[in-house]
């Protein structure tokens, strides 16, 4: 099976240290999150804070449809990663595919 370029794009984050995992963490910062990703199984209370977090940040949430977001960062009962690097948050925006899609929580509230 062939890696998605998304995939490939957040491990660079991974390794660039840029990716922070789980709301808690996430809450905690103060600024530079250019992407939000939630794992499909999250619960409503996650996508609520998520909502939140992006309205914070204004920064856009995509939702993994196929990865389990907890296997990505390899942590176990994780839900939601934020990306703090913005070339790299532009580049899986820019390279979706349909083991990722974009979130419009405008259309869900």
């Amino acid at each position: 099976m062939e890696k998605s370029k998304p995939l490939s794009y957040i491990g660079f984050a991974l390794r660039a240290r840029k990716v922070r995992s789980g709301v808690n963490a996430i809450q905690t910062l103060k600024g530079n999150v250019y992407l939000l990703i939630i794992c499909k199984t999250a619960s409503k209370n996650t996508f609520d804070d998520a909502v939140k977090l992006s309205k914070k940040f204004n920064a856009p949430i995509v939702i993994s449809n196929t990865y389990l977001v907890q296997d990505l960062v390899k942590k176990e009962n994780c839900k939601l990663l934020a990306i703090q690097d913005e070339s790299l948050g532009n580049a899986v925006l820019q390279n979706l595919d349909s083991h990722f899609q974009k979130y419009s929580w405008r259309d869900n509230t």
